[in-house]
């Protein structure tokens, strides 16, 4: 094909050496070539940053940028402004393209501001243990909240002044998600699967969960800051900005049972729901029923048993049951 469009491809690097080698070669072996590779180094001390020297030292089309360590969100905003790609794309360290990667997801561009594909999650061994992809529908644009498996035009984000959160956040890619997608409807979904996603346990999500106790509000909040002034969008895309906001919450609130006791869980439920409520008033939306024909049948049964029961302030109870119930899953 012909190699119109340059790619930057941002890698954000933590003490990330165990797995750079699969990391570059992915890139280096790339059959799309009109490519620019950016690690961002986050102050690694494992001597990732060698590496990655001497990677660069190799290739003339990859580049480097180190910092203090700062957090993987600002990270990949440092990166952003050494891009000089038409579209820009992701790349966790421990993950990997397929070599074909970049040109399937260049195949079918009509100068698209976002292009979606779908992804594997895999273990260390290479060994496929998921497969996602998706039918190009609206909310399908939605469902898979994280950055990567994604390309994004570069004028497009600089044009919106769209970037992560400025704060150390969990769930800083569902905050993205919603900043893109909310500045645009030349948005394409396309059926390949290119992305490799390592199951890691050493990451913040495996090692830090009641972390996200602090992190949901931040998470509303920045997705608020963001949208809150989008009139337009708020009205017309009210269902679909209320169930995101909402799956949000239930998805980490289900998440959270496994690990935290009830009272605990309750504060979380207490602050993160409160601060839906605010939004929820501020946007003129009420508390109703939510359906996704898209989403699992038990994905919207859960949510609308959580809106059901605050209703009828049935909530206390529901959340003692989902304790018990997640903790002894957890050990079945």
């Amino acid at each position: 094909m012909k190699e119109k469009y340059k790619v930057s491809i941002i890698v954000p690097v933590y003490n990330g050496l165990e797995f750079l080698d699969k990391c570059v070669d992915c890139l280096v072996n790339q059959t799309y070539k009109n490519i620019e590779v950016i690690f961002s180094d986050d102050g690694s001390t494992d001597g990732s940053l060698e590496k990655i020297k001497d990677v660069v030292m190799k290739n003339k089309n990859f580049k480097y940028n180190v910092h203090n360590n700062v957090g993987q969100s600002k990270t990949r905003n440092i990166a952003l402004e050494y891009a000089t790609g038409d579209y820009v794309t992701y790349l966790d360290v421990d993950d990997y393209f397929d070599y074909d990667y970049v040109e399937k997801m260049l195949d079918n561009n009509k100068n698209y501001d976002i292009i979606i594909g779908g992804y594997r999650r895999v273990d260390k061994e290479g060994n496929i243990t998921f497969e996602f992809s998706l039918d190009d529908c609206e909310w399908n644009r939605y469902r898979r909240a994280t950055v990567w498996a994604k390309l994004y035009k570069t004028s497009f984000l600089k044009k919106h002044k769209i970037i992560f959160p400025d704060d150390r956040l969990y769930g800083e890619d569902v905050v993205y998600t919603m900043c893109t997608l909310s500045k645009t409807n030349k948005v394409l979904i396309i059926d390949y699967v290119g992305y490799n996603n390592l199951i890691n346990e050493n990451s913040i999500t495996h090692k830090d969960k009641d972390k996200l106790i602090n992190d949901v509000p931040k998470i509303l909040n920045n997705i608020d800051s963001f949208i809150k002034n989008n009139k337009k969008y708020l009205t017309e895309k009210e269902k679909l900005v209320k169930y995101y906001y909402l799956k949000i919450f239930v998805n980490y609130l289900v998440e959270q049972a496994v690990f935290l006791g009830y009272g605990d869980l309750k504060r979380y439920y207490e602050t993160s729901f409160g601060i839906i409520k605010q939004i929820f008033n501020k946007y003129g939306y009420k508390l109703t029923f939510v359906n996704r024909s898209e989403e699992p049948l038990k994905v919207n049964l859960v949510i609308n048993i959580f809106i059901f029961c605050e209703k009828l302030r049935l909530i206390n109870g529901l959340l003692f049951l989902l304790t018990k119930l997640m903790r002894r899953n957890i050990h079945d």
